[in-house]
């Protein structure tokens, strides 16, 4: 008769068991599509581009808002001379001139790395791009309308030409940096 009971015992906390693996299997299930559900939405909130929406032409607005958000995986090239990169540039841009761009690009960056460019003009900044595409680059856009445009919409800029006093007047500029040579 003991036996009996401890038979039926056993019988009952495999069932028990089965039923809390089986719920929570069901739990687990529920928690993977929550997970999946809420990569989907953040992808689609944060400012991050994918392949499927990149675009060879970034307005200043676009690039500020990756740079706002901290987006880490892009670099802002500056095709002009070195005389105007040290003048006034893009906060945190790369002087890369045209005569050395793709040499350099290949040396410091991965062909998959978001690439924005600018110079003295979109045609300049165009040709540019053009260059990078053709040496394998996947994610080269440029930065229509350049430094000005950039300006125009208060992007921080760094260089020895600032002027006193822009900031009290509402630019977005630093005064005093240092020129890279």
């Amino acid at each position: 008769m003991a036996d009996n009971a401890v038979d039926k015992t056993i019988e009952k906390a495999q069932d028990d068991t089965s039923t809390v693996l089986e719920k929570a299997k069901q739990a687990e299930g529920q928690v993977l599509d929550a997970v999946d559900t809420a990569q989907e939405n953040i992808g689609k909130a944060t400012p991050v581009t994918t392949k499927a929406e990149y675009d060879t032409v970034a307005t200043p607005s676009d690039v500020k808002s990756r740079l706002d958000w901290g987006e880490p995986a892009l670099t802002i090239i500056d095709i002009r001379d070195r005389e105007a990169f040290n003048n006034e540039r893009i906060m945190g841009a790369v002087s890369m001139p045209t005569d050395v761009l793709v040499e350099r690009v290949k040396q410091s960056m991965t062909p998959e790395r978001d690439i924005f460019v600018y110079g003295e003009s979109d045609k300049d900044t165009s040709a540019a791009a053009i260059q990078l595409q053709e040496a394998g680059f996947q994610k080269v856009s440029v930065i229509k309308g350049g430094l000005p445009a950039w300006k125009a919409i208060n992007g921080a800029v760094e260089g020895r030409g600032q002027a006193p006093g822009l900031l009290e007047k509402g630019g977005a500029s630093l005064t005093g940096q240092n020129a890279t040579p």
